[in-house]
């Protein structure tokens, strides 16, 4: 896997106020690096891009909504087991443009879980845990709203200001999903 690294912000992994999550929520945007994958650079690459690095896509049609709903402004491409990576990859793009906006990583529940351990292992510790439920770049409505509970939520967001990314952990300290955006808006 290539991504571009850069500079990150340390913050306390628990935030309680409201007004220091606005803060970081800003610092995350003004820090937030465009991720490379696999040769695929969000808001660069294109969907001929996208077949050339892995072929034609197992299955491709409009990403959906959170009620279900399709999106026909997006395209998405699905793919098992390709790349450096063993699950499921979509790459979400723009279907005027055909420029990928984001990638998503599913490991695949059948083999060993990607656990917290391996995460950091890999990534690092220099990242800033979210409440899920907030959603990786929330707005600072959205957080002026939010009443944090006083142990942890799952799932959590581990965010990677400086490697375009974010890790959803679930329950048990597994990965539910590797989120590449090309931005944090």
């Amino acid at each position: 896997m290539v991504v571009i690294f850069g500079a990150v912000l340390l913050i306390s992994p628990w935030l309680r106020n409201a007004t220091a999550q606005s803060s970081v929520t800003a610092s995350l945007r003004s820090r937030w690096r465009v991720p490379t994958y696999e040769g695929l650079t969000l808001g660069k690459s294109k969907r001929l891009d996208v077949e050339r690095v892995f072929g034609r896509p197992e299955w491709s049609g409009h990403p959906e909504d959170a009620r279900d709903n399709p999106i026909p402004s997006l395209i998405s491409y699905e793919y098992e087991n390709v790349g450096a990576f063993d699950g499921r990859t979509v790459i979400i793009m723009d279907r005027a443009t055909e420029i990928v906006a984001e990638i998503c990583l599913y490991p695949d529940y059948r083999k060993p879980p990607t656990t917290l351990k391996d995460v950091l292992a890999r990534y690092g510790e220099l990242y800033t845990e979210r409440d899920g439920a907030l959603g990786p770049c929330p707005t600072a409505q959205e957080i002026s709203r939010y009443k944090p509970l006083p142990q942890r939520k799952f799932p959590f967001l581990m965010l990677y200001p400086g490697r375009g990314m974010y890790v959803s952990i679930d329950s048990d300290l597994k990965v539910q999903a590797i989120v590449f955006l090309r931005k944090c808006a």
